[in-house]
């Protein structure tokens, strides 16, 4: 097995690894959403009494590019380092680089399954708003508005970080950025139309990396 490829299997598990967390957090939303079902039902009077159905995303588009540039680009940092080695760090940063890098990512996924924990129920990953949700102030969202979005960002650049390649690294620090900026303004688009309280707590707090945006 050569070397190159060796070395970048520790990789593959932990990008699949976060994966399979993300994999399971979504079944466990899609039983957020049934259960939010009822609730969103009975709050539209208007609506004809009937059996309730899961709530849709009030913006699937960036849903659905948040899921081609997010877990994409942690394949195509692996794959950058196989197909452009030129741009593999020297061997005297490679392990700086590698375990750096892991830690980076586990950090996004601390921060990501704290986030998800202190939202709980109203944490669905769909854009909308449940009939009794309320403004959380707790855990991490003391500092962030999107701290879930800045941990899969931690993640995946951790990823890229890890590959020890350039080009690899620029690839999950700017790609994933593109599906995670169009969603968080889809989300803020609903929540402070829908949310009270959203706009006071949004001006106390930076969207993704505190003191920058």
């Amino acid at each position: 097995m050569p070397a190159i490829v060796k070395r970048l299997l520790p990789l593959v598990g932990l990008l699949y690894l976060i994966g399979g967390l993300e994999g399971i957090e979504v079944a466990r939303q899609r039983r957020r959403l049934n259960r939010a079902a009822s609730g969103l039902a009975s709050a539209e009077t208007d609506r004809d009494p009937g059996p309730a159905s899961a709530p849709t995303d009030r913006d699937p588009a960036s849903y659905r590019l948040l899921a081609l540039t997010w877990w994409p680009a942690g394949h195509a940092a692996i794959a950058a380092a196989l197909i452009v080695p030129q741009l593999n760090v020297g061997q005297a940063w490679r392990q700086r680089c590698l375990f750096g890098g892991i830690g980076l990512s586990l950090l996004g996924v601390a921060l990501r399954q704290w986030a998800i924990a202190t939202l709980g129920r109203f944490f669905v990953g769909h854009v909308l708003v449940q009939s009794d949700q309320h403004v959380i102030t707790d855990g991490p969202y003391r500092w962030l508005r999107h701290p879930s979005y800045t941990g899969i960002w931690l993640e995946m650049v951790g990823v890229g970080a890890s590959t020890g390649n350039i080009l690899g690294a620029l690839v999950c620090l700017i790609v994933p950025l593109v599906g995670i900026v169009a969603r968080i303004e889809g989300e803020e688009h609903e929540l402070g139309a829908s949310l009270p309280g959203y706009g006071d707590f949004a001006r106390q707090r930076a969207r993704l990396v505190p003191g920058v945006w």
